[in-house]
């Protein structure tokens, strides 16, 4: 089991969470980053060579609001989690949670620079994966908002009503260029959020790619049966006559009918009905080659494709299906069982022939037709040939 079923087993599908749950992994991965932030500010400028890159009093400034910001998350996480028991989901979730991680995020970027990569990294990275995962309209306000926000204090910032990154110190080298330990510095604190961002929105994408392939799946599959339903099968049709126009090769078309289905339904009900029919579908896919086509198309008929063989060479494959499915008995009591048969129509497709899928498939029902009125249980070839 890969890292992705193993978190959708604990997790489940971030694409079917309700948005209370979305905030509450929103403010969670948060409280780790901001964890990260703070340990950070605590222990980097205590180190010794690392000093002269820090404003002391900035630093003992600014440290008590990160811890007690660090401590308010916690404290909104628990209240969250109260208010969930009054209110178990809404938008207003993610839109609380994504305006608290945006306008806390510029706090902790202004610290260090609000130009600065971490601050970047945020700006670029977090709406891609908001719209990914909350509602658009939470993730565009807040987006908006930041914007303003960063706006207005950058421009303050150039007038000196506010000093830009308080907590640095020696941000840049003599040469203008920005110092190597600033530069270490912010690829650390950038690191963290790529890290979540990346996380989240690859989890996030590849159950997305799971969903869609189970949509589509459900979408061309019989859901009784699980063969292929009637547009796909006929979808096939097309495709596999295409292919057999172009490489000058053979098709044979079979329409498979269930006998008597009618008065398996009437005597013992649908649930034995539903039995023969995924009963059938068994046999009748177990008998088939692995490049044949199988599809319900309609009721208790079935069509077959089996492209490369013409009507003998598809004869013994169509006679074996007949079998196949002969050989099934359904158990409807303790005492009683259905023993079910099949009629079978056959069609086929030459290269030297102008035939269209229809004409294919109106042949092998006028095949199947003959064969209900010759004693059932038996396989007619549109030619006329009988078996």
């Amino acid at each position: 089991m890969n890292l992705g079923n193993q978190l959708y087993k604990r997790f489940g599908n971030p694409l079917e969470w309700n948005s209370a749950r979305k905030a509450n992994v929103l403010l969670w991965i948060y409280f780790l980053q901001q964890g990260i932030y703070f340990l950070w500010l605590w222990g980097v400028p205590a180190v010794a060579e690392f000093q002269m890159y820090f404003d002391p009093q900035q630093v003992a400034h600014y440290f008590p609001y990160v811890g007690g910001l660090l401590g308010f998350s916690l404290v909104v996480l628990a209240a969250l989690k109260l208010v969930q028991l009054r209110w178990p989901d809404g938008y207003l979730y993610e839109h609380f949670a994504a305006q608290y991680f945006s306008l806390t995020h510029i706090f902790y970027g202004y610290t260090i620079g609000l130009m600065s990569l971490p601050v970047g990294v945020v700006m670029a990275g977090a709406p891609v994966v908001g719209f990914i995962f909350f509602h658009r309209s939470a993730v565009a306000l807040a987006f908006i908002n930041s914007i303003v926000i960063i706006l207005v204090v950058s421009y303050l910032s150039t007038q000196e009503v506010f000093g830009y990154a308080p907590i640095a110190a020696n941000l840049y080298q003599s040469n203008g260029q920005l110092s190597l330990f600033w530069l270490a510095a912010y690829c650390s604190l950038a690191a963290p959020h790529l890290f979540f961002m990346f996380g989240l929105a690859g989890y996030v994408l590849q159950r997305w790619r799971v969903r869609e392939e189970e949509v589509n799946r459900l979408s061309r599959t019989d859901a009784l049966t699980d063969l292929m339903n009637r547009r796909c099968i006929l979808d096939y049709l097309e495709r596999v006559k295409r292919h057999s126009e172009k490489n000058k090769l053979p098709l044979s078309v079979l329409m498979v009918d269930l006998d008597y289905f009618k008065q398996i339904n009437d005597r013992w009900g649908h649930d034995v009905g539903d039995q023969a029919l995924i009963a059938a579908a068994k046999a009748l896919k177990e008998s088939i080659r692995i490049n044949d086509f199988a599809g319900r198309y309609g009721g208790e008929e079935f069509l077959v494709l089996l492209p490369g063989l013409n009507e003998t060479q598809a004869h013994p494959l169509a006679e074996r299906i007949r079998m196949a499915i002969g050989a099934v008995r359904i158990q409807c009591d303790d005492q009683v069982e259905v023993a079910l048969s099949a009629s079978i129509g056959m069609s086929g497709y030459s290269h030297k022939s102008k035939t269209t899928t229809s004409e294919l498939i109106k042949q092998a029902d006028n095949a199947l037709y003959q064969a209900k009125h010759t004693g059932r249980n038996r396989l007619v070839v549109a030619a006329g040939e009988e078996n």
